[in-house]
């Protein structure tokens, strides 16, 4: 509910807000203080800062009538307003975590008319709201100056730099939610920027529902010009939050047994999902289980099982992903920097209309003897599901576009015909189609071969002429995480920490196979390094958006990162697999569609309609990132 306007006074109120018509260009006088915000309870009891709109010690008193509309709308369960003063009768407020508008209390006949003019987009339009006693104005009927006015007042913690603007979440609730869109509408001026702010890679880990406390990032060339302005530098201008939206929830600290980050538990987490698999990289049960119980022990927890909220968690500094490491450590500015990159590359993105030149190579993962994930009791084969997933894609890929797509694996009997199938029988068929074939009866050797094909193809292709920037590889898998609260998709990248410059497999059989004969070693270089992990996160965040977006949306992993640049093992181990170690192409991710241990992802991989809608996500993040 909101302000409307009747046709005497032309201030009613309704579920929606009506508003006279306002305005061009106008200037801000001198800037006001800041003032605490105002919230419109529901109840109209004070509760901490919450207040009523005629509470004297915030605003003045309110006409009878303009108090009875709202005292009548509290009684009515509207939609909470939280309001911020301007200055003296003027407020910047926003309703239902959506709406952004300035009420202004105008004094009698022209005496509103400064007022008005400093405030609306037309400022020839003073003239319509004369003779009211207060009106409420949108924020797209704002002058520019004061749309930055009314964001400053409302989000108080946002700030400002040379690269952009760093907005923080501060409405979800039952009265409403910050969107995608209104953030890009509030600080772009168009709600359809959303897809490039969701895009970015320093927005790369939020889901499509935004959380309470998470930082956006709009970039320096998408803002309004008013908002550009401030992001010129200047002692007002605080220091940027940290890149991610959940790293203010980290403090750090060092005691006897060295440096840690501390967590304050919240009410029903536990340190398996809300800790261990959201801030650090483990992967394994029994990995993480470990990590569990360092922590416990470093926490001083007797029994995990009356953990209460706010309980200090105190994790080693050691076990954290790079992008939770401090401000100014090594791996954070490792981290950041690739970030940076990937910005950078946003800006050279080949385009290629209906992938025309694009080369796609797909890896189904696992296959032959191995098969990967197995469920046997729901009829529920990891590398089966893999397949038909591929070959779905291959299949929309051919038949609605120009791009040529490769496979490193064949069924014979199956060939690429995507199967109807709910339930699976494991069979050993599946062949490598290096020269000679592999009949993947060991698991390294076929992931090795797996590369030595992949550069293959990939030295073939650009000695065509292909732009390595058209190039892509994916393999695709399922999980198999022990948790079986987690669910969705994840993506990880070469983490160009994580690779060595020269890499050679051991062992004689490699010199059987065409592919590796000419080329034992896979060699790269530092820089090939960033590259590579910049232009995989790239296409990782384009895919993650696909996937929610998607109609019907697929689940996207949330328990921390979805993206991932490592896996980590207990002993501090870090693991790349094979494929995105060694693999040539600069554009590669290492797909988990699902986790098997989920019972609805179980259910969800075990449909074909999912697979094929997988599928579709996955065409179009293809198409969109070699054509937005």
């Amino acid at each position: 509910m909101g302000y409307l306007l009747t046709r005497t006074q032309h201030i009613v109120f309704s579920s929606e807000l009506c508003y006279d018509a306002c305005g061009s260009r106008m200037h801000l006088g001198p800037r006001i203080p800041r003032r605490p915000a105002v919230r419109v309870s529901h109840t109209g009891r004070r509760t901490g800062n919450e207040v009523l709109f005629s509470n004297a010690n915030r605003r003045p008193q309110l006409s009878a009538w303009f108090l009875g509309a709202v005292t009548l709308l509290i009684a009515s369960g509207a939609t909470a307003s939280t309001l911020a003063a301007l200055e003296s009768g003027v407020y910047a407020g926003i309703r239902g975590g959506r709406v952004l508008y300035i009420e202004c209390q105008l004094p009698r006949g022209d005496a509103a008319k400064p007022l008005l003019e400093r405030y609306l987009l037309n400022p020839e339009e003073w003239k319509d709201y004369r003779g009211r006693m207060a009106v409420a104005i949108p924020f797209s009927r704002l002058s520019m100056e004061a749309r930055r006015a009314v964001l400053e007042a409302i989000f108080p913690e946002d700030r400002a730099d040379g690269e952009g603007w760093w907005h923080k979440v501060a409405f979800k609730g039952e009265e409403g939610a910050e969107t995608w869109w209104s953030i890009a509408e509030w600080f772009t001026g168009v709600g359809t920027n959303y897809h490039d702010l969701m895009n970015h890679p320093r927005n790369a880990n939020h889901a499509e529902t935004l959380q309470l406390g998470q930082v956006v990032f709009i970039p320096a060339n998408l803002l309004m010009p008013s908002l550009r302005a401030r992001c010129g530098g200047g002692a007002e201008i605080e220091a940027p939050p940290v890149f991610d939206a959940d790293a203010h929830e980290l403090t750090y600290g060092s005691d006897r047994q060295g440096p840690y980050a501390l967590y304050r538990l919240k009410k029903g987490e536990a340190l398996y999902t809300a800790v261990v698999a959201r801030f650090t990289d483990f992967r394994e049960n029994a990995d993480i289980l470990k990590a569990c119980e360092i922590i416990q022990k470093r926490s001083g927890i007797r029994n995990v099982h009356r953990m209460r909220a706010g309980q200090k968690i105190l994790i080693p500094l050691e076990m954290l992903s790079d992008r939770y490491q401090p401000a100014g450590s090594e791996r954070r500015r490792e981290y950041e920097s690739v970030q940076q990159e990937a910005q950078r590359l946003q800006a050279t993105r080949v385009r290629a209309k209906e992938l025309e030149g694009v080369v796609i190579i797909l890896d189904p993962g696992h296959g032959g003897r191995d098969h990967g994930a197995a469920f046997p009791q729901y009829g529920l084969y990891e590398d089966e599901i893999n397949y038909d997933i591929v070959c779905r894609i291959k299949e929309l890929l051919e038949t609605r576009t120009r791009a040529k797509v490769y496979v490193t694996l064949l069924d014979p009997k199956q060939g690429y015909t995507p199967t109807k199938a709910t339930r699976f029988r494991h069979d050993t068929d599946e062949i490598l189609l290096t020269n000679p074939p592999y009949d993947n009866y060991d698991a390294k050797i076929s992931a090795n071969l797996r590369w030595y094909l992949v550069n293959h193809i990939y030295r073939k292709e650009r000695a065509a002429g292909v732009d390595d920037r058209k190039i892509l590889f994916a393999s695709i898998h399922c999980d198999a995480l022990y948790n079986e609260k987690m669910r969705g998709a994840m993506v990880y990248v070469p983490g160009a920490n994580y690779r060595r410059n020269s890499e050679t497999p051991s062992g004689a059989v490699y010199a059987r196979f065409e592919e590796a004969r000419n080329n034992r070693a896979a060699n790269s270089t530092s820089a090939d390094h960033r590259r590579d992990e910049a232009l995989s996160r790239n296409f990782a965040e384009t895919f993650l958006h696909a996937l929610a977006t998607n109609n019907p949306p697929i689940k996207v992993h949330s328990m921390g990162d979805p993206v991932r640049n490592v896996i980590r093992q207990s002993g501090g181990r870090a693991y790349l697999p094979a494929v995105l170690r060694n693999t040539m192409v600069p554009t590669k991710v290492l797909v988990e569609a699902a986790n098997l241990t989920n019972p609805t992802d179980r259910e969800r991989a075990a449909d074909p309609k999912w697979r094929q809608w997988f599928a579709e996500a996955f065409v179009a993040a293809v198409i969109k990132h070699f054509n937005s």
